[in-house]
């Protein structure tokens, strides 16, 4: 009996039970890690991301991504935000961005400043113009 390495020696686990045990611990590790990459994508997908900045010396409005565009040639989340010069948020307002699948960038949008607000207009090549006025007091519309 000494010479198997198989054989429970003292009521001990056989040595290739240990190993079992320990294949199917790393290969559960391996399955979470791998289970755990959509989850993480989504959430690194939906941090906002400032893809352009307009003021007018008193106020800063952004525009922010809020996720990619959905594959192949979907829509885009975004979202605009009015700020005051100290960076203190005013307002936003959350949109969608039809634009045959490309990122969100600069030329999807015009400022124009007023004196009690700023009128953002959204363009994409498959939507009409969306305009949104953010109020510096705080009100939003569109």
């Amino acid at each position: 009996m000494n010479n198997q390495t198989d054989v429970c020696v003292n009521g001990s686990k056989p040595k290739s039970h240990g190993c079992l045990i320990g294949f199917l611990i790393t290969l559960a590790v391996i399955i979470l890690h791998i289970a755990a990459i959509p989850v993480l994508l989504e959430i690194v997908d939906h941090i906002p991301r400032t893809k352009d900045t307009r003021t007018n010396g008193q106020y800063v409005v952004e525009l922010q991504a809020t996720s990619s565009p959905d594959w192949p040639f979907g829509s885009q989340d975004g979202r605009i935000v009015l700020k005051d010069n100290n960076n203190k948020k005013i307002s936003s307002v959350d949109f969608s961005l039809s634009n045959d699948g490309k990122a969100m960038c600069e030329s999807n949008w015009k400022v124009n400043w007023n004196e009690e607000s700023v009128i953002v207009t959204i363009m994409g090549e498959e939507q009409k113009d969306a305009i949104y006025t953010l109020y510096y007091n705080g009100d939003v519309s569109g």
